[in-house]
């Protein structure tokens, strides 16, 4: 079977601290995430970067200060690291709950802006959205700012619904949901799109659902939003993918296996099954999948190499911070769509003697129903 598409996932990079002093640093995992999905897969149709671009500026509840040329350097800096790794540099972006609590006060440099506009990129790459291809959100915090709380894109033929945090829930906190606003305008999208549920559909998001803890143990993360509002949009669309990221670091790498990374959920939405060394999705019946992007930063400071940053992140005197430097543990995601199938691949971009860039994980295939 011919592949249709190919595309390449990174997620919470959490360039931060003294990394968004100007100018501005992109932290290393990406570039060398970008390096090594090129080398292997070649150049990809789409790129998605799922949130947390941007992240403790030095604190979350401190963390509003963040110059507007600061947020711009780092904007243009990251995407022309991805685009390079892009047909026609087509990276569609999704705000994590980091991103949304950056920049919404003024400073005495600039005024309040949106952390989480990429839309004049993606605009360029895809095409302007019509009013139907997406939905917007007014910022009580910021009425002169409109923030996209959901959009489509057809990518080669595929559909891919992004779906970002509700502003009004992020400004201050570290967590943010999806407005109930957003979640309906998905499902209605979803049925649109997809009236047979047979269709090959992704959704990506940043928040996440439930998700493998070290290895083994499951975890629900949604705590926050209408989270059986959220697991109902997907119910009748069995080949939709739900790609997130937020959860990352140590505790949540994969080894060996990037089945580790698919969670196909039953209809009473709970995981179907372990699923953490399977080949394929054979003879599995469920009613959608959820799908982890790995992670592009850990937390512990012991999982980075020694190429720190020295800066002010923020505060009045410059200090050195050792978890600005390059990781040594973590990971992205591939993913190749076929008119019956879809194969998803868990990558490593460090030197991490589990998590070794030079260890390949062994594919997981979706089988289209």
């Amino acid at each position: 079977m011919k592949k249709i598409l190919t595309a390449f996932c990174f997620t919470d990079i959490h360039n931060q601290q003294s990394m968004l002093d100007f100018p501005t640093t992109v932290r290393g995992s990406l570039i060398k995430a970008n390096e090594l999905a090129r080398e292997e897969f070649g150049t990809a149709d789409l790129a998605i970067v799922g949130g947390d671009n941007i992240s403790d500026y030095p604190y979350w509840n401190r963390s509003c200060a963040l110059p507007k040329k600061n947020f711009l350097d780092l904007k243009a800096k990251m995407h022309a690291c991805i685009a390079k790794s892009v047909e026609d540099g087509k990276v569609l972006y999704v705000a994590g709950n980091n991103d949304m609590i950056l920049g919404d006060i003024a400073t005495e440099e600039n005024e309040p802006y949106n952390t989480t506009d990429f839309y004049d990129l993606m605009d360029s790459a895809f095409g302007a959205l019509p009013d139907s291809e997406k939905t917007v959100l007014v910022s009580k915090e910021k009425p002169n700012e409109l923030y996209w709380g959901a959009f489509h894109y057809v990518v080669n033929g595929i559909d891919f619904i992004g779906i970002n945090i509700d502003p009004n829930t992020a400004f201050n906190s570290h967590e943010g949901y999806y407005s109930d606003e957003t979640l309906i305008w998905v499902k209605n999208k979803l049925d649109e799109i997809d009236p047979d549920g047979k269709k090959c559909v992704f959704v990506v998001g940043h928040l996440s659902a439930i998700y493998y803890f070290n290895n083994g143990n499951l975890c629900e993360t949604m705590g926050n939003g209408d989270r059986k509002l959220f697991y109902d949009i997907f119910k009748g669309h069995q080949n939709t993918f739900y790609l997130y990221g937020h959860v990352h670091g140590e505790d949540s790498c994969y080894r060996h296996y990037s089945s580790g990374a698919v969670l196909h959920i039953d209809e009473n939405n709970k995981p179907l099954d372990s699923n953490l060394e399977s080949a394929d999705s054979k003879g599995k019946q469920y009613e959608f999948s959820l799908v982890h992007m790995g992670g592009l930063r850990p937390f512990g400071a012991q999982y980075f190499e020694d190429d720190g940053i020295e800066g002010f992140g923020g505060e009045k005197e410059s200090k050195y911070y050792p978890t600005t430097a390059t990781p040594t543990l973590a990971q992205f995601m591939v993913f190749e769509v076929y008119s019956d199938r879809v194969v998803f691949h868990i990558r490593n971009t460090g030197t991490h003697e589990l998590y070794n860039r030079d260890d390949k994980l062994s594919a997981y295939t979706v089988y289209l129903k």
